[in-house]
């Protein structure tokens, strides 16, 4: 009996180990990226639908080599926002308070903490109002969007959307309010890396009407590799509907055009079998400034909204003409466009 209690244990280890998403966990490796520019963050977002609320969590660290703080840039962060209060509020510790592990989706900056399960904190902000969040994350969908790519360093920043369709249970207390919520729609990505690119963008939902099982992640921009801006801008699109996967990714030599006019994103991936086109777009009152701070001290402006609309269109190669086969709506799209 001992023996096969001993057993099962090992083979539960075994099992968690083998299990655990390697792109959701640590990336800063100490032997390569000491003492060279580098940031990782992880980022949560919650929609209320029916409150007509919606909110973003970071948890990140910036040139967490530098414990001196040598440079000014260096810091571990913790950040929550209130779109419909329009607020913003920020916890900065010094490097050495950040604590991630390469074996699962564990982070802990002071007693805030992010996991692949849960993620809560508490802020104060300057006039004593505190902030504080406790929420369960399920994941429904994760989409690996650069593919092959994904951890090889080819570019100098990388995104990934491990939980590109989740669903979210808890509770929020912004200021005054005090908001309890379950199977929310909720999100959660990472990006890491030593390099802003030169411009972003970003447009995802699982909120569509009549389609509570689709979900849509589309993003990239103009990146660098070593330090120089690639002579191609990258800009990914994953969707899941009706149990189909739809990837268009550049670098899976898919054709992807993008144009972005502040307050309207056109997007369309096309892969031999099958082409979409989405269309994004919200009033520039619904948009927040999410300033980040690069790792060489530029300032970043990051233009986001979490209730923006989303129209996908899905069409499907007939002979040599594009079919139209579906098209979904969502008014509950996060978009943005980052810049310095």
């Amino acid at each position: 009996m001992r023996f096969l209690s001993l057993f099962c244990i090992i083979l539960y280890t075994v099992n968690s180990f083998a299990s655990f998403d390697k792109f959701n966990v640590y990336q800063y490796q100490k032997s390569k990226s000491f003492e060279r520019p580098w940031f990782e963050w992880w980022y949560y977002k919650v929609v209320l639908p029916e409150e007509n609320e919606s909110f973003y969590f970071v948890y990140g660290v910036v040139n967490p080599w530098d414990s001196m703080k040598k440079n000014s840039a260096s810091r571990a962060y913790v950040k929550m926002g209130d779109f419909s209060a329009k607020t913003q509020i920020e916890k900065v510790n010094s490097p050495v308070s950040f604590f991630a592990s390469y074996d699962q989706t564990l982070v802990q900056i002071e007693n805030n903490q992010a996991t692949e399960n849960n993620f809560f904190g508490s802020i104060v902000d300057e006039n004593g109002k505190t902030y504080s969040w406790d929420i369960d994350i399920k994941k429904d969908w994760s989409y690996n969007a650069a593919g092959w790519a994904t951890g090889k360093n080819v570019t100098d920043i990388e995104w990934y959307p491990a939980q590109a369709g989740a669903h979210c249970s808890g509770k929020i207390v912004s200021g005054k309010k005090e908001l309890v919520f379950k199977d929310a729609p909720c999100y959660q990505d990472r990006n890491w890396g030593s390099l802003f690119p030169k411009w972003w963008t970003w447009i995802v939902s699982n909120q569509f009407e009549n389609h509570p099982e689709s979900v849509l992640a589309v993003g990239g921009g103009w990146p660098s590799f070593n330090g120089k801006y690639t002579p191609v801008k990258g800009v990914s699109i994953g969707l899941f509907h009706k149990g189909k996967e739809y990837h268009f990714r550049p670098n899976h030599l898919n054709l992807v055009k993008t144009k972005v006019v502040m307050g309207k994103w056109w997007v369309s991936g096309e892969n031999p079998l099958y082409k979409v086109e989405v269309e994004a777009t919200a009033p520039m009152e619904k948009f927040m400034d999410l300033e980040f701070l690069t790792p060489q001290g530029v300032l970043f402006h990051d233009y986001e909204t979490l209730e923006g609309r989303v129209r996908v269109k899905i069409f499907k190669k007939d002979k040599l003409k594009w079919k139209l086969v579906d098209e979904i709506f969502s008014n509950y799209a996060g978009i943005e466009y980052g810049a310095p």
